[in-house]
């Protein structure tokens, strides 16, 4: 069921939430700075309003909704690989995949564009999301009105939401959580 779905993402997010933006004194420093500077607030406030994606759209709205929920979408899943990098960043900075600019300077996750993200977590963490990825980044271009682009159909953006789910469960079990917290899972 999609609501329940979205109640599980919810959860999810709110646990993520409340650990990894204080999880100063047992991560490492620079993930611990990383994770207090995200806005991981915004992201909990993002997943209510998937809600908003289930009720059938006006015939006169529907496209701008439809554009608006892979929007939603898009900043979740961009937020929770931000996420993923930033609790591995030690990690990351050392791996030979990691992102530089042009200037040969390490690119923080936050400033990494959603396009390498996806890249690299396909390499490091689950490739089996990348599909999904993807059409969800493909999808929410469709903000640029000058390009036509195909936004697929209400029921696809609702199954892309439960895919959502288990995505961000597949990120979930890949961050390490100390013996006595328990994974937000």
């Amino acid at each position: 069921m999609p609501s329940s779905a979205i109640d599980k993402i919810i959860r999810v997010t709110k646990a993520q939430e409340q650990f990894w933006s204080r999880s100063h004194g047992w991560a490492p420093s620079a993930a611990a700075d990383l994770l207090a500077e995200a806005r991981l607030d915004r992201q909990l406030s993002f997943t209510h309003t998937l809600y908003d994606y289930l009720p059938p759209f006006p015939p006169d709205v529907a496209e701008a909704r439809q554009i608006l929920g892979y929007i939603t979408l898009r900043s979740l899943c961009e937020g929770a690989l931000k996420l993923f990098f930033s609790v591995w960043f030690n990690d990351y900075r050392k791996d030979q995949d990691a992102v530089y600019d042009r200037k040969r300077t390490l690119l923080s996750p936050e400033d990494i564009a959603f396009d390498r993200l996806i890249a690299l977590y396909a390499k490091k963490g689950d490739f089996k999301f990348e599909p999904f990825l993807r059409r969800v980044q493909r999808r929410g271009n469709a903000i640029h009105h000058f390009c036509d682009r195909d936004i697929g159909t209400q029921s696809g953006l609702i199954a892309d939401i439960v895919e959502f789910k288990a995505f961000l469960l597949a990120v979930n079990s890949q961050l390490p959580y100390p013996d006595d917290i328990s994974d937000p899972d």
